[in-house]
Parts: structure tokens; C-alpha cells; sequence
């Protein structure tokens, strides 16, 4: 017998007679697992794996997978997604090579909460009174090390767009999983793919594969194919378990109850020690956080609302694991989720001390800090999104002042739309008492006014000090939308 893919060297060999050598695995699905190919991160193989993880390399299933990815050739996958493309079947095995995006990592690598921390990288905030390491510090240490909420509410963001895009236009993902769920983070963007694209069709018109957790009731049940339905509660549960560490059906009716102080970290290794992969949800349980029935309840609604999820979030997950758990039609569509998470990601901000991000809104004692280290939140930069006679901002987007400049996407200045929205507009940088803006794109011109005062195109460089009593400026793109940005320092 082989070896499991994750721990032998394999080789591999398409049609055309190329040899692959397998490196790292990137993710796993349903129907196998994808591999970076050793000395070229632009392409990736995915192999079909047996219930023990081995290759499989039975004739009948290799030219399953090519029959599937002729068909997947005719299918009108949108031009503008990031989709891994086949480009080559395997010969050797079942399988096929894809393109795919160099540095992009899977969600599953927010969910590492266990990796092994050094002393250094231990805040005071997680060390008790003699210097000790409070119990399960590593799991918070970790959820900072992978990207803390705002990488993880932005990569979402992204990735709900490209699903969405899917089903806009008939199709359905079928396998959807933090596995097969791809991000990149350079730095100052963060953008998001798939892979697997074996698994993509019309609804209810292939066999449907589905990962161990993720699986909606009806596809456990044998009742449905996958639908966009389907998709929209595997990416619900996916998406509250990469912000929260959780999943949403595993309470103390399935591991017992024992988290009995509600501390969040506690609640996660309580999970993990479950192992979530050997649990498939069948309707039966009301999820954690169920309003109307506790029967499955675990950890803190609190604590979790408090830290990760705005109202909105939460209720677009309550949406999905509640009225919609046992009603497909009633669940959160992706065209909803993107504009939640990207409204989330931009209302937060970056601790100094500890590195943690959290939504700038939070206080204390009447203080505005963070509320892991309670650390005295700096100065940023506050832009809110009106409509014309609206009191009530449409959108608001947060930034720490510092050194680096902040950007304000097209989302501040009009309605969001899907892979639409995450365009620059303005650029905005502080330094000492002054703020300085730019345009970032003079096709779509930008006026700015300070105080009330006269409006005037943006060109160029234009800086205003901060220090001047009342400060605001007034942002708009002249446009129909009509959309003003007010921008203040707090």
C-alpha cells in the first residue's frame, strides 16, 4: 500500500508525457486534494484520494475526470474570477494539472490555532500574574499570527465575490470548504480564488461531493443535488468557522457541555478535540447561538459578537443556521455576504500593542481600546458613506493614522457591487498636523471641500491641517449616486 499523499513523494505524469513532482498540499475537498507542483508555484495538481488518502489511479476514474473537465470547458464560467483552470489530465493518476496563483494560500490556514508559539511572542495580555502563559494562550497568539479579523473579514469578502459571480450565472461550486477556498495577502491587498474546478455546474445537475462539516442537510440527507442553496450553507459554515474557530452545529449535544465558563478559547480546543471532521450536519440540531432554542448552545453569543461579528454578520449567519437550516430558499444568498464582510473589514483597526485587529467602535470604561490588551485605541481617520438627506451613514471606512497611506475604495462613494467595489479612488496620508489627499484615478474625478467650504476638483496633492478646529472634509464622487464622504480625525 502507498503511502498517505501528505507525507510521500509522488510523482505524476499527463498526457503529453510531463512529469510533475509533488510538494506541499494546498487543500482538500470532497472528491481529493491539490498540490503545489516542487519548482513551480504557478501550477498545481489535484489528485482523487481513497477514504484512506491514497491516489487513485484506476482507469475508470481517470477518464471520470477528464469527461468532467470536457464538460467544464462548455460551462459560462465568468472571465473575471479567480478560477484554478485545468490544463492537463493526468495519465498516471486520476487527476488533472490547473493553473494556479503563486502565494496563494487555503482558508484552512486560519484555522492553525495550535501551531507552537515562542515565549517572545506571548502579550502581557495573555500572561497572569507571575509571567505564566494563561491556559490556551496559544490559540489567541495564533489567531494573530494568521491574520487576526481583519485579513480574515477582507479574504471572505473576496472570496464570497467570487462565488457569487458563479451563481449569477447559473452555476454552482458543489464543494465548498475552507479547503478549497483560496486567499493571497501582499500586503496591501488581499485577493481570493478557487480551486477544484472539477466541482463546478449547473444546479442539481452532477453528482454532489461535499467535505466532512460542510455539507448542507439535504446532501447528507440524499434529498438534493447541489444547488446555490447547498453553496450558501457550506460558505455560511466555512465563514463562521474562519472568524470564529467554531462550528455553528457542534454544542454540547454533540460533544457535551463542557465549557462551562463560556471562555472562547476554551470553546474552540473543546471543538477541535471533537475533531469537526467527523461530523456531518442532518437538520436535527438548532445551531449554537439558536435565539429560540439552547438545547445545542456552546460558548459565549457575547463574547463572539463582541469580538468578531457585527449585527449584520450575525444575523446573516442566524438567517442560515436558523430559519434557513431546514429551508434552503430562506438562507443568506453570497450577493449578501460580500457586501457584509467588506462593510466588517473596513470598520476595523490595528492594535499597536498587542497586533490584534477589532472593530474601532470598541469601548471600555468609556474609552475607545482594544479589547484584548485594552490598550487606548490611537487617532484614525473615520470616512462615513451618506446619501443625499440621509442622517444615517451608508458605509463607514476606519484607518490608524501613521506612516502608511490609506486608501479609500469605490464602495465609500456608491452602491456596492459585486467585483466592483474594491476599486481606488482616493489616497490619504498623515504626517505630523497635516492630512494629504490624491486621486488615484483621474477617469473618475473627486471633489473636496474642508469645513463646509467650497467645493474643488481633486488633482494632484491636496493637504489640509488637521489641527484646525472642527475639522472635516467633505469627499464626492460626481457621479449619479450621489454619495458624500465625510471624513473626520477622531
Amino acid at each position: 500500500m502507498e503511502e498517505k499523499t501528505d507525507k510521500a513523494v509522488i510523482d505524476v505524469i499527463d498526457t503529453d508525457n510531463l512529469k510533475y513532482t509533488l510538494g506541499e498540499k494546498i487543500g482538500q475537498g470532497g472528491q481529493g486534494a491539490v498540490y503545489h507542483v516542487k519548482d513551480d508555484l504557478d501550477i498545481a495538481v489535484k489528485l482523487v484520494v481513497d477514504a484512506d488518502g491514497n491516489p487513485v489511479k484506476d482507469n475508470s476514474a481517470a477518464k471520470t475526470v477528464s469527461e468532467k473537465l470536457r464538460l467544464i470547458r462548455l460551462l459560462p464560467i465568468p472571465e473575471n474570477i479567480n478560477l484554478s483552470k485545468p490544463l492537463a489530465i493526468l495519465k498516471s493518476h486520476a487527476g488533472y494539472v490547473m493553473t494556479f496563483m503563486n502565494a496563494m494560500k487555503s482558508f484552512d490556514h486560519f484555522l492553525k490555532l495550535n501551531a507552537k508559539i515562542e515565549e517572545k511572542e506571548v502579550p502581557l495580555w495573555l500572561k497572569d500574574d507571575t509571567g505564566k502563559q494563561i491556559p490556551n494562550a496559544e490559540i489567541w497568539v495564533n489567531y494573530c499570527k494568521t491574520g487576526s479579523l481583519k485579513t480574515r473579514l477582507t479574504a471572505l469578502y473576496k472570496i464570497s465575490e467570487e462565488i457569487a459571480s458563479l451563481h449569477s450565472n447559473g452555476l454552482v461550486y458543489g464543494d465548498i470548504s475552507g479547503g478549497n477556498l483560496m486567499f493571497k495577502n501582499d500586503g496591501n491587498k488581499i485577493s481570493a480564488g478557487l480551486i477544484d474546478a472539477d466541482n463546478i455546474n449547473f444546479a442539481g445537475k452532477s453528482k454532489t461531493y461535499f467535505t466532512p462539516g460542510f455539507g448542507a442537510p439535504e446532501i447528507i440527507n440524499g434529498t438534493s443535488h447541489a444547488t446555490i442553496f447547498s453553496d450558501a450553507y457550506a460558505f455560511a459554515v466555512a465563514a463562521f468557522y474562519v472568524i470564529t474557530m467554531m462550528h455553528p452545529y457542534k454544542g454540547k449535544r454533540v460533544i457535551g457541555d463542557e465549557n462551562e465558563d463560556d471562555d472562547w478559547a476554551k470553546t474552540v480546543v473543546s471543538q477541535k478535540k471533537a475533531d469537526y471532521n467527523n461530523f456531518n450536519d442532518d437538520g436535527s440540531l438548532p445551531w449554537i447561538f439558536d435565539q429560540n432554542d439552547d438545547s445545542n448552545s456552546f460558548g459565549s453569543i457575547e463574547q463572539v459578537n463582541s469580538l468578531f461579528l457585527t449585527p449584520t454578520l450575525f444575523a446573516l449567519f442566524d438567517n442560515t443556521f436558523s430559519e434557513g437550516h431546514t429551508k434552503p430558499f430562506l438562507r443568506t444568498p453570497l450577493t449578501r455576504w460580500a457586501k457584509a464582510f467588506s462593510d466588517a473589514a473596513d470598520m476595523t483597526v490595528k492594535c499597536p500593542e498587542c497586533g490584534m485587529t477589532y472593530y474601532y467602535d470598541n469601548q471600555e470604561n468609556g474609552e475607545y481600546c482594544c479589547p484584548y490588551c485594552s490598550q487606548k485605541r490611537g487617532k484614525i481617520i473615520v470616512a462615513k458613506s451618506y446619501l443625499k438627506n440621509s442622517e444615517k451613514p451608508s458605509h463607514i471606512f476606519v484607518q490608524e493614522i501613521g506612516t502608511e497611506e490609506a486608501v479609500l475604495p469605490s464602495r465609500c462613494f456608491e452602491p456596492f457591487r459585486i467585483l466592483k467595489s474594491d476599486e481606488d479612488l482616493v489616497g490619504i496620508r498623515t504626517e505630523n498636523n497635516f492630512i494629504e489627499f490624491r486621486a488615484l484615478d483621474d477617469e473618475k474625478p473627486i471633489t473636496v471641500s474642508k469645513n463646509g467650504g467650497d467645493e474643488r476638483i481633486l488633482t494632484g496633492r491636496i493637504q489640509f491641517n488637521m489641527q484646525d478646529p472642527n475639522f472635516s472634509v467633505s469627499l464626492r464622487y460626481k457621479n449619479r449616486h450621489g454619495y458624500s464622504v465625510i471624513l473626520t480625525v477622531e
